[in-house]
């Protein structure tokens, strides 16, 4: 068998969509060694040294700044930009195979119009699953969502999936039986680590040595279970004050929601809670998890995604 890495390099095409920097760099890092050539489209989020002069990767940052803090005119224009960018790109690019980490923010175009663009260019098309179908987990399925989904799963030449479940979602939900693969949900290596202890870390909070902490950490949605957590916190609470609860992320989907988390909270001690309700930079995320005794993610039963074992294994939760 030949060595792939002595092997002519096999041309992919990664588009990322320009963010979920843990799976993207994950993902680029572990195929560059593997006799993979990469042209990375990404935005500045991915724009890292690792990927820069290197010869196994073209990093083409066709997305740029994605900052949100901007009118909304310029949100619109700097999408279209980058659609364009994308769309001229496909027409000349090298690469044959084409790996699609997440669809854009037109999600309905992208799943139709822009597939078959790729196709009708004899571009291969590699899908990266995350969710088999949102919708139903975030409660706003349709036809129309279905619809698109489907034909982006039929039109995709072969499709990875996390668990076996989802495998066999897209099967009943969508008919698709052939060409998928099976692949977990892979350790988060883009976050740092260093010699911070967890008993440093608990300090930096003031967090004594008695306290157990019990960590939330990611997007705040409903899918992730979170009032779950608080209600049984305040128990927990009843029985044992040496608990500390650590709520750290960002809301996201309706507001109502977090609305209501934020009014069970109202009944918790506030010096039984540390929260941190913003998005958090990696470099950041190795001081909650240390100063975790456990982690816990109480996603709801609607939810297929895989992440408990990517974040706790990565960021050294105890």
């Amino acid at each position: 068998m030949t060595d792939p890495i002595d092997s002519a390099p096999i041309d992919v095409a990664l588009l990322t969509g320009g963010g979920d920097k843990p799976y993207a760099f994950g993902l680029a890092t572990a195929l560059m060694p593997a006799g993979v050539h990469l042209d990375l489209i990404a935005g500045d989020e991915l724009d890292l040294p690792e990927f820069r002069d290197t010869p196994a990767v073209d990093f083409l940052n066709l997305r740029g700044d994605q900052r949100p803090d901007v009118h909304t005119l310029k949100k619109v224009l700097r999408v279209l930009a980058y659609y364009l960018r994308l769309i001229r790109y496909a027409f000349s690019s090298r690469p044959a195979v084409f790996h699609i980490l997440w669809n854009n923010k037109f999600e309905f175009f992208d799943r139709t119009l822009l597939m078959l663009y790729y196709k009708l260019l004899g571009k291969k098309t590699v899908l990266t699953v995350h969710n088999v179908n949102a919708g139903i987990r975030d409660s706003n399925d349709s036809w129309l969502n279905r619809l698109t989904l489907r034909i982006q799963y039929r039109l995709a030449d072969h499709i990875f999936v996390h668990t076996e479940k989802m495998k066999s979602e897209l099967a009943e939900g969508f008919g698709v039986v052939r060409s998928v693969t099976v692949i977990p949900f892979g350790i988060n290596n883009s976050v740092p680590t260093t010699s911070l202890t967890p008993a440093e870390a608990k300090q930096q909070f003031g967090i004594n040595a008695r306290e157990r902490t019990i960590l939330f950490f990611g997007n705040i949605a409903p899918y992730k279970g979170l009032e779950y957590l608080v209600a049984a916190f305040q128990l927990l609470l009843s029985r044992d004050g040496e608990y500390r609860l650590m709520i750290v992320g960002k809301p996201r989907g309706p507001a109502a929601y977090w609305s209501g988390i934020e009014q069970m909270l109202r009944d918790i001690d506030p010096a039984r809670m540390l929260q941190k309700i913003e998005f958090v930079p990696d470099e950041d995320t190795e001081l909650y998890f240390k100063a975790a005794d456990v982690l816990v993610l109480p996603y709801t039963p609607r939810s297929s995604r895989a992440e408990c074992c990517f974040w706790a294994t990565a960021s050294g939760c105890p």
